[in-house]
């Protein structure tokens, strides 16, 4: 089956046309996911969240939150920004295994009691967002930590660069470095 494939064209503040917004896998989709995915683990979206999530420039990611921001889509509130269909604070759910197999939900003011096979269909079906929380924070970590180490080297190679000039503005040093293989 051939699927059609259409495009929405943003304006910006002026009436242009935002061509930063067609695109294979448009930067306003990118970003309004993103805001959605971190919301939606319990974080703030703020600019730099949303900036390691995608790995977008901050420029873009910028010009995105406006665009997204003037179709109402999203909401700022202290440096970050909301999926505008929030549905307001989560709330307490507890889940108790009754003795007789059953199985009771209670989420705010609604109490379910299920059998084991609804029991299970349920947990089925909560599993894939259970994974996605857990992907989620564990990418956020790793980008963290990547980040981190990108820091590191740039230093050292900074480091480096400033050893092999002082090396070769001095005669006397020899060639200490050569032979070295850069990492």
């Amino acid at each position: 089956m051939n699927q059609a494939t259409t495009s929405t064209i943003h304006k910006t503040a002026g009436g242009n046309p935002d061509t930063g917004a067609v695109e294979a896998v448009p930067t306003l989709t990118q970003v309004y996911e993103a805001i959605r995915q971190i919301h939606d683990a319990g974080e703030e979206p703020t600019r730099e969240r949303i900036h390691k999530l995608t790995g977008l420039n901050l420029t873009t990611v910028d010009d995105r939150i406006k665009v997204l921001r003037g179709e109402g889509m999203i909401a700022a509130a202290k440096q970050c920004y909301r999926p505008v269909h929030q549905h307001g604070p989560a709330r307490d759910v507890i889940i108790v295994h009754l003795n007789d197999g059953r199985t009771m939900v209670e989420i705010g003011t609604h109490v379910l009691h299920l059998g084991r096979v609804e029991a299970a269909r349920l947990g089925q079906g909560l599993a894939g967002l259970a994974l996605e929380h857990t992907a989620l924070a564990r990418v956020t970590e790793l980008q963290d930590q990547l980040l981190e180490e990108a820091a590191r080297r740039r230093e050292l190679e900074r480091k480096l660069k400033a050893l092999e000039a002082r090396r070769r503005g001095d005669h006397r040093q020899g060639d200490l470095l050569a032979g070295m293989a850069v990492v």
